[in-house]
Formats: C-alpha cells, structure tokens, sequence
C-alpha cells in the first residue's frame, strides 16, 4: 500500500513538473538596433524560444514617428530554416525615427515580448533662402542654399537643380556639402541665362542628393526678356536749301530695365555733308524709360545736292554689345 502511495506521488510530481515545463512562457533574445538612414531599410533579427513547446508566430510592431499608427510584420526564419528570425521594415516606410517591440507566441498561446525600442532616423532637409528667383536673359541671379541635418546626419549631400528653360543653367559654391549634426550648412546656388533664353516663370526643383536619400525644395524662376533698347529718329525725311541744316529727333528708348552708356553715329552722307549730335562726343548715357537727343545735319553752299533721290542715312546706336539702327531721307534742294 505504502509503494502504491510513494508511486501515485511520484507520478503526480512528474506530472506537474512536466505540465510546468511545457507552459513555460515563451523567450526572446534581441539585439536592438538604434540607428537607420531615411529611406532605406531597417533589417532586424531575434532569436525566439517557446519555452516548452514550439514556437508558433514571431511579430515586429513598429510605429513610424511622423505616421503615428502602428504595423506590424510577420518575423521569418532565413531559407536554411536556423534561427534568428527575420524582419525588414522597408525604406519607403522609413520617413521619420521609429518604435518599435517584438513578439513571440508559443502553440499554448502564451506570448512575450521585449521592451520597446527608439530607432533614431538619420536625413536631412533643404531650402533655398527666397522662394523664388528673377533674371533677365544674359544676366545672372544667386540665392543661398541651406541644408540641415536631422538625427544626427553628418553625410555628403549633392546639390543640382532640373525645371530649367534652355539657356540658364544653375551652379553651386561648393557643389556638394556636409552639415554637421543637427546643424546647418550653406551652399550659393547662381542662375545664369544667355541672351537666347526664353522669357517666362517656370517652375523647377532644387534637390539635394545622398545615396537613394533625396529631398527637393520646389522653386519659381522667372525670365525676363534681355535688357535692350530702340532707336527712332523724327521726321523720317528732311528737305532743306544748300547752305542750310536739317534737325532730326533721336529717341532711344529702354527696354526691360536697360542701363548703358550709347555711342552715336551717321553713315550714308557724302563729302561736303556734316553732322553733330547735341552731347558731348556723341555719346550718352540711357537710365530711364527714353532720352532724346538732336542730330543736326550742316551743309554749306558747294554741298552735294540731292534731290531724286534723297540722301540716305544710317544712324546707328550701339553699347559695343547690342547695336541698333535707324533709316533717315535727307533732299538738298539748290
């Protein structure tokens, strides 16, 4: 009877301990990973232990900062079938630091976790210090780019600029920089534009590069046409005596901001035929919207005449870049 009792007790021991063996609560072990780079992957690994059964699910929960909602990503052994498990929160999901914990149920249901962890996300971000940038055709413009450092990003950022019209190109000083974490650098971006370049406001995009990690800044730049001007001469047609002089009115007129310093000339006259203007060697300066000056035409009474047909007159206006010309008659009668 004593045997009986001795085996009954043992029997019930061995039962309870092989019941608390297999409702021993699940295990994980992690190495936690701390840091990432914006847009691109997070790969994460455990080693997960079902106590004393096997393991029926392994799960990643992760919260992106900025999205504030939680997701979560069933955790898979590698194709060899061995631990760790394996999980990847993919970089088109990494916009912003991440929390996040893991998960491990056994076949009883029973579960464990770890605690949660901070992924802090590396990126940047930047800005030019005006919105938007105005030029004439064959002028230039600058701005200042800033690019500032999140989470500690301390890596080499490319600069460039796409939207833009045929004729104006961007340039950087210096092309590439490296801001220091959680910091700001700057770069001086210029607009240059040739004379062709079209007139009109287009929208571009400034864009600073790292790797995959790119971020972009949207940018208006307007053109304008190139500064100019124009010539015209009042009357288009004198008739004078010899021995007499004619008087022409000379308008130039600025156009699109134009600012110089303009020589004028006269061709076409023959000998015996002289011609002035009223400023000092023929030259004047243009800062406004129009300046008139006279042309007086002399001749003198062994002039050439010229009836049918009239004398022609160039008058040519030019700053040693742009040139500009009007056509005048002149009759000198006997």
């Amino acid at each position: 009877m004593l045997l009986v009792i001795l085996f009954a007790g043992l029997l019930l021991t061995s039962t309870a301990l092989v019941i608390l063996f297999i409702y021993r609560p699940p295990s994980i072990t992690h190495t936690p990973v701390t840091t990432g780079l914006a847009n691109s992957p997070v790969n994460l690994n455990a080693t997960a232990f079902g106590g004393g059964i096997w393991v029926q699910d392994v799960t990643l929960h992760y919260n992106v900062v900025d999205k504030g909602v939680w997701k979560t990503k069933e955790m898979t052994l590698p194709p060899t079938g061995f631990q760790p498990y394996l999980a990847v929160i993919p970089g088109n999901e990494v916009t912003a630091s991440i929390t996040y914990y893991i998960e491990v149920v056994n076949a009883l249901g029973l579960s464990a976790n770890t605690i949660a962890y901070f992924v802090l996300v590396r990126d940047f971000n930047i800005t030019s210090q005006i919105p938007s940038l105005v030029l004439s055709a064959g002028t230039s413009n600058s701005t200042t780019v800033v690019v500032g450092s999140e989470g500690g990003f301390t890596s080499i950022v490319t600069l460039s600029m796409t939207g833009l019209p045929s004729g104006v190109s961007a340039s950087f000083n210096p092309p590439s920089v490296t801001p220091p974490a959680n910091g700001v650098v700057s770069s001086i971006m210029t607009l240059s534009s040739t004379t062709s370049a079209p007139a009109g406001t287009y929208t571009t995009s400034l864009t600073g590069t790292f790797g995959n990690l790119t971020h972009s800044r949207t940018m208006s730049v307007k053109v304008n046409p190139p500064p100019d001007f124009e010539i015209s001469l009042s009357p288009s047609s004198r008739d004078i005596r010899r021995g007499a002089a004619a008087f022409y009115t000379v308008t130039l007129t600025a156009k699109n901001g134009y600012v110089g310093g303009i020589t004028l000339s006269v061709s076409g006259l023959p000998n015996g035929i002289k011609y002035t203007f009223t400023t000092f060697q023929n030259k004047t300066g243009l800062a406004g919207t129009f300046q008139n000056v006279t042309l007086m035409v002399s001749t003198n009474l062994l002039s050439p005449l010229a009836i049918t047909p009239p004398f022609t007159m160039t008058v040519t206006a030019t700053d040693g870049v742009i040139t500009h010309t009007a056509v005048v008659t002149l009759t000198v009668r006997p």
